[in-house]
């Protein structure tokens, strides 16, 4: 029987009686002689919680982990245990995960980076800023003002129809298609205008939002008073 079997054989037996095993691996080590340098000494656990010794770590348990110790009794490597299927699934989610979170970092950086090459080329100063949102609020206003005339002309244009319905019930007399579908029609026009309508008012809230952040923006780029309250009426 080799030295290393005889010493992790009385190893296992101390653990069991609860003696310190760096103890008797110095005494045995002493007493047996010192072993190869290239060898070392590998402790592992086995199967029943006891801990064994050798020049080795047995095939059942090269995936459990082990140390590596000195002739002295300390320990000078570790291996780690083989991970399970389950945790490397786990890692290549998390990684994948950590990598998209990065990607994601990086084109709003990017973004960012073009909209402020942009922000900075288009305006010369703060005001061509502020003119050009109360352009595009102007237009936005103007198209509102044209389908607030054509939804009043709607208006009057289905309640001269609605009288001609009633008109005709009245005296006893059907609806004819023609103008049922004239009604339809109108009312269609006249929703679909006021639809129109809350659409560029909603657009014009995004707007003025886009706008502020805009000129926040602009002034931390120019190196100005963000605090400084804006002037544009809209």
């Amino acid at each position: 029987m080799s030295r290393l079997s005889n010493l992790s054989k009385c190893e296992s037996m101390n653990t069991r009686r609860g003696a310190p095993f760096t103890r008797t691996l110095v005494f045995l080590a002493a007493a047996l002689g010192p072993l190869s340098a290239s060898a070392g000494i590998k402790c592992w656990t086995n199967d029943e919680g006891v801990r064994e010794c050798g020049n080795a770590v047995p095939p059942q348990y090269s995936q459990k982990g082990h140390r590596e110790i000195s002739e002295s009794g300390i320990t000078v490597g570790t291996t780690a245990r083989a991970k399970t299927k389950e945790e490397l699934r786990i890692e290549r989610e998390e990684a994948a995960r950590l990598a998209a979170l990065r990607a994601e970092e990086d084109r709003k950086i990017r973004e960012q980076q073009t909209k402020d090459r942009v922000l900075l080329s288009t305006y010369t100063t703060e005001s061509d800023l502020k003119l050009a949102h109360e352009g595009q609020v102007a237009a936005i206003d103007l198209r509102i003002e044209h389908t607030e005339l054509i939804l009043k002309q709607l208006e009057q244009s289905l309640a001269q129809l609605r009288s001609q319905a009633a008109k005709l019930e009245r005296s006893g007399k059907s609806i004819t298609p023609e103008l049922k579908n004239k009604i339809a029609r109108i009312k269609a026009q006249r929703d679909d205008s006021n639809e129109f309508i809350e659409r560029r008012r909603m657009q014009k809230a995004e707007l003025a939002a886009q706008f502020n952040e805009d000129l926040n923006r602009y002034r931390e780029l120019k190196g100005l008073d963000t605090t400084a309250p804006d002037q544009t009426t809209n």
